[in-house]
C-alpha cells in the first residue's frame, strides 16, 4: 500500500483483495497514535475507487485526488465536531442516509470513523444497525487507539486490523526513500510510530514540542509536592475538553517510553532504548530511583492512559501521578 509504513503482515493479504474488490463490509483498524491507521484508511478508500486498480491507489487520477483532499462524494469521514464531546447519533444517522445511495462516482462508498471511541451511546447503538445489515456497496472503516471502548457487539462484526509497531530499520529505509535527513535518528526516537518518526523529519517546531514535554517529566521528578499539584491543576483547568485528553495523553505516550527506559536501565538491561536521546537523563534516574519504583511509576502511567480513553476524572489522575511519580534530587536541574 502506497505510503504505509510496516504492516506487512496483514498488508500482502489486504492489498491484492483490496484490488479485486474483495473485501470485508467493515473493518476496524486498531493500534497506537501515528502508526499509519488513517493513511492506511484513506489508501483502502483509493484502492477500491482508483481508475488505475491499483493497491493503494495510483494517487494521481481524479478520483485518488478528490478522496487525498476529502471532496470524493463516496467517501466520508465521521469525526467528532471541534465543539461537541463526542460523535453523536444525528451524524451517524446522516451517514446511514448517504451510505443507502448506491456510489455516485466510484465503485464503492466509503466511510471512515475517526475516532471510533469518540461515538456516544447511541451512536454507538446506530453504528451497530448498519453493521448489522451493510449495504452491499459500502465499506466501513472503525479507526481508534481504545477498541475495548467499543461495544463488543461491534468489535464482533468488524474485520480487526491490528497495527504493531515497525522496527525502526524498517521505519529509517521508508524515511531515506523520501529523502528525508536523518532518517536513522528520527527512525530511532519514534519508537515503532511512522508517524512520529515523519513528522520530527519534517519540522523543527515537532521536535522541540517533543523536547519540551520529555523535559518536563524531569522537572516534576525533581519537584516538590507543591509544583506537582499546581502543574496537575493549569493541566486539567483546560476547559476543551478535547484539547485536555489531547494534552495530557501525549504526556503519558512520551514519558511511558522515558520512564520504560529508566526502569530497563535501574536493572543495567537498556540495550535498546526507546529514547536513544535521552540516555544521559535515562541513567541520571536509573541511578538515584530504585527500580521498582520506576517500574511502578511505568505502569501508573499506561493505566492513566486506559483511564483517560474512558473520561476519568482528568484532575483526580494528574493528582495521583503527582503523588507517586518517584523523586530525584538528581535530574532537578534538567
Amino acid at each position: 500500500m502506497r505510503d504505509v509504513i510496516g504492516q506487512r503482515r496483514f498488508l500482502d493479504k489486504l492489498a491484492p483483495r483490496a484490488v479485486r474488490g474483495d473485501v470485508a463490509h467493515a473493518y476496524g483498524l486498531f493500534g497506537p497514535r501515528s502508526i499509519g491507521k488513517r493513511t492506511l484508511a484513506l489508501r483502502l478508500a483509493q484502492t477500491l475507487n482508483c481508475e488505475s486498480g491499483v493497491a493503494g491507489g495510483c494517487g494521481t487520477c481524479l478520483s485518488c485526488r478528490k478522496i487525498e483532499r476529502g471532496v470524493h462524494p463516496d467517501v466520508r469521514i465521521v469525526a467528532r465536531a471541534a465543539e461537541r464531546k463526542d460523535i453523536t447519533i444525528e451524524q451517524i444517522r446522516e451517514m446511514q442516509q448517504d451510505l443507502a445511495l448506491r456510489p455516485l462516482e466510484g465503485r464503492r462508498r466509503v466511510v471512515i470513523v475517526d475516532d471510533a471511541a469518540e461515538l456516544n451511546q447511541f451512536g454507538q447503538d446506530a453504528l451497530l444497525k448498519t453493521l448489522e445489515e451493510p449495504p452491499a456497496h459500502a465499506v466501513l472503516l472503525l479507526i481508534t487507539t481504545t477498541p475495548s471502548a467499543l461495544h463488543e457487539t461491534i468489535r464482533s462484526r468488524v474485520q480487526p486490523l491490528d497495527f504493531r509497531l515497525v522496527p525502526a530499520a524498517e521505519i529509517a529505509a521508508a524515511l531515506s526513500a523520501r529523502g528525508l535527513q536523518g532518517a536513522d535518528a528520527h527512525a530511532a526516537a519514534a519508537a515503532g510510530r511512522p508517524g512520529i518518526a515523519i513528522a520530527l523529519a519534517n519540522g523543527a517546531p515537532i521536535r522541540a514540542e517533543r523536547d519540551r514535554v520529555e523535559s518536563e517529566l524531569y522537572r516534576l521528578v525533581g519537584s516538590g509536592l507543591t509544583d506537582r499539584f499546581a502543574w496537575a491543576a493549569d493541566l486539567a483547568d483546560e476547559s476543551d475538553p478535547r484539547k485536555r485528553s489531547e494534552a495530557i495523553e501525549a504526556r503519558l505516550e512520551h514519558w511511558s517510553d522515558l520512564l520504560r527506559d529508566a526502569a530497563i536501565a535501574a536493572r543495567g538491561e537498556l540495550a535498546r532504548p526507546l529514547r536513544p536521546l535521552r540516555a544521559s537523563e535515562t541513567q541520571r534516574l536509573a541511578a538515584s530511583v530504585p527500580a521498582s519504583d520506576l517500574l511502578g511509576a511505568a505502569l501508573l502511567v499506561e493505566r492513566m492512559r486506559r483511564d483517560l480513553a474512558f473520561n476519568a476524572n482528568a484532575r483526580m489522575m494528574l493528582e495521583l501521578f503527582a503523588l507517586q511519580l518517584p523523586y530525584s534530587a538528581a535530574v532537578k536541574a534538567v
